[in-house]
């Protein structure tokens, strides 16, 4: 293939199980690719090494000289310390890049590429939690939540899932009220009373992201109405508006505008209207200085200008 000429950058948002790569030379896309996870606390050295040959190799099929690459910018859950960051870069120039990298969480990408530089606070909900605000054109940041599943990631995906469950094995022991979600959660996983539900959660195969995927039960209509249902939906309000409430408290006296943007972000948020709907009637009440706002960019755009800033730093 003819060779493509001029610098490109290179931004890539490495989800659970896949990573979405996006070429831009800076102002328009060029082209994007998908390749496996980049996570380098859940994936072994070797698919890593083995998904970044394969951008390059993407890169060179669609006639893209690595020695143009101006920068790369990777943003992935578990890839925000230091060995993640040399891991990254050796792999990256054993590929053949030779250009300044950028590794990030997924988080950070997703808040560059919602605000740019501009003063505000994005909310994350998807298998994990997190709020993450800045101010100054992105020097100052602050953060609330996204500890991770055993301690933190209140409102979660993972969150809802492990209540539902919860609920469900309560119900059954007296603790709690009756609950539709049982019959939904016996039908999703194929079992039939409350022992094999234990073995499901408890089975080491099962990941975090399985019991994630449980949160979407509460959404089906034959729960609109359970009891047990709404107080769940309750406590994943609660931990989200939580969150935003302890960002926005550290962000109020430093930022110059009277009102802040919120970009709500990640399936709960995006894929769950009543607990979208119940957080941005409490943020309306409690917070006044927030406004919803809806995110410039995906987190690929946000890692590409990333990738683009700290090129220009450098």
């Amino acid at each position: 293939m003819e060779k493509c000429s001029g610098k490109y950058y290179i931004g890539m948002d490495a989800g659970g199980t896949g990573t979405s790569v996006l070429i831009s030379d800076g102002e328009n896309d060029l082209f994007q690719m998908k390749t496996e996870g980049l996570n380098c606390n859940s994936f072994p050295r070797e698919r890593i090494a083995r998904s970044l040959q394969d951008v390059a190799e993407g890169l060179k099929e669609n006639g893209y000289a690595l020695a143009d690459c101006g920068a790369i910018a990777i943003g992935a859950a578990g890839n925000n310390n230091p060995a993640a960051d040399a891991l990254l870069r050796n792999l990256l120039e054993g590929c053949g890049f030779r250009c300044p990298v950028t590794v990030c969480s997924d988080a950070d990408a997703a808040l560059y590429g919602a605000l740019g530089e501009e003063d505000g606070l994005l909310l994350i909900s998807g298998t994990g939690s997190i709020c993450l605000g800045q101010t100054q054109g992105g020097r100052e940041r602050y953060r609330a939540g996204g500890f991770g599943h055993l301690i933190d990631d209140e409102g979660s995906a993972y969150a809802i899932g492990r209540d539902i469950a919860a609920a469900v094995v309560k119900a059954e022991d007296g603790r709690g009220p009756e609950t539709t979600l049982r019959g939904a959660l016996f039908r999703h996983l194929g079992i039939s009373g409350s022992p094999e539900l234990v073995g499901y959660i408890y089975d080491m195969s099962h990941t975090k992201k399985d019991i994630a995927r449980l949160a979407r039960l509460i959404s089906l209509p034959e729960n609109e109405g359970d009891r047990a249902s709404a107080q769940i939906i309750e406590k994943a309000v609660d931990g989200l508006l939580e969150m935003v409430t302890a960002v926005y408290g550290r962000m109020e006296a430093r930022c110059g505008s009277p009102e802040l943007p919120l970009v709500l972000h990640g399936s709960v948020l995006l894929g769950n209207p009543r607990i979208a709907g119940e957080l941005t009637e409490g943020i309306s009440h409690r917070l006044p200085g927030i406004r919803i706002a809806q995110a410039r960019a995906d987190a690929a755009h946000g890692a590409v200008g990333l990738a683009r800033k700290h090129a220009e730093i450098r």
